[in-house]
């Protein structure tokens, strides 16, 4: 951000609660109630779910979420979230490796006080999504977290029309394809193949928060979080009534395209034990159209190298990457400290 940009410094004091009930076996049926709600001066949310292993006595299992959500904690906007959800699933295998889930959606979002009004534009600033999904996925991977053989394969397809609801009409289609292999010597070679596009229809458009984006230490290491793809020009101004306060900054703007290959290999290392390091490459990006029109020169490489520590609840990370395609105005080298494998 600028230095002529000024938010609110204030320093906010107030009482932080949570409160969670569960309610397990309800009924004697194996169903599960869970209500919880967090309380704060910036930040409210609450929830409520239900879930039946046994949807009208077939092998579906069931789940029916509420939730919303006030954040003001952020201090150039405020988000007003709510969100209902009913799903189906089961296992299409007696190994539970594949499964399939059916839901349906409903999620308001609204944001407001947005000190930046050219982040977001005006028809994206109230949206209403409504419509019906379904995901497949296939699982065996021999440790979620710290995967070191198995694959582990996903689809998931959204459709969103006004028929149903929605503010705007668009269908969403995502999948992944992730591989893991030990080559020998404790060393595990990690794969992964991340696509999306995503298509309005009926003269619509797919809002700002719906697009796809990328960068970050799970996806594309050479850019900082959600920094890959298409770039624009934004007035960011200390005082929108005084033009000589505001200056313009490039910001990320999604795009209807995604495409991520990321590989590397994980070498342990025997000084200690559950120490590791790791040489990778993050290939692809964000792309405004859908097909190759600009695969090709937008198309981004970035390669690395990584440190992992195991503990229980998984690897400690520590990543650099290097962006051989790098953007101007965004750091080509990016360091990102966190838990758990990239992938």
């Amino acid at each position: 951000m600028p230095s002529t940009f000024k938010t609110s410094q204030k320093t906010f004091w107030g009482p932080r609660g949570t409160f969670q009930y569960i309610r397990h076996n309800f009924r004697g049926l194996g169903e599960t109630i869970t209500l919880s709600a967090l309380g704060a001066r910036l930040l409210q949310r609450g929830s409520a779910s239900y879930a039946n292993p046994h949807f009208i006595g077939t092998n579906w299992g069931s789940s029916l979420t509420l939730s919303g959500e006030r954040n003001s904690e952020n201090p150039i906007f405020t988000s007003r979230l709510g969100d209902f959800g009913f799903q189906l699933e089961r296992a299409l295998d007696p190994a539970k490796t594949q499964t399939i889930s059916l839901r349906y959606d409903y999620r308001q979002s609204a944001l407001t006080n947005l000190l930046i009004p050219g982040l977001v534009p005006p028809e994206d600033r109230h949206v209403h999504l409504s419509g019906p999904a379904a995901t497949y996925t296939r699982e065996t991977r021999d440790h979620p977290l710290d995967a070191h053989k198995g694959m582990y394969q996903t689809a998931e397809l959204n459709f969103y029309p006004t028929a149903l609801g929605s503010s705007v009409s668009f269908a969403r289609l995502r999948a992944q394809q992730a591989y893991y292999k030990e080559v020998g010597k404790g060393i595990v070679w990690a794969n992964s193949l991340r696509i999306g596009i995503e298509q309005p229809f009926a003269g619509s458009h797919v809002p700002v928060g719906e697009l796809f984006f990328s960068g970050g230490g799970s996806t594309l290491r050479g850019f900082p979080l959600n920094g890959a793809g298409p770039q624009r020009a934004v007035p960011a101004c200390g005082n929108p009534s005084d033009p000589s306060t505001c200056t313009l900054i490039r910001v990320p703007t999604g795009g209807r395209e995604l495409f991520i290959l990321n590989s590397e290999f994980r070498i342990p290392v025997p000084l200690k034990k559950g120490l590791g390091v790791v040489g990778f490459y993050d290939g692809g990006n964000v792309f405004e159209h859908i097909g190759f029109r600009d695969f090709g020169s937008s198309y981004t490489n970035t390669i690395g190298i990584g440190l992992r520590y195991s503990t229980p609840v998984g690897p400690v990370r520590i990543d650099v990457g290097h962006n051989l395609n790098p953007l101007s105005g965004i750091k080509a080298t990016q360091i990102f400290i966190t838990l758990g494998q990239a992938f």
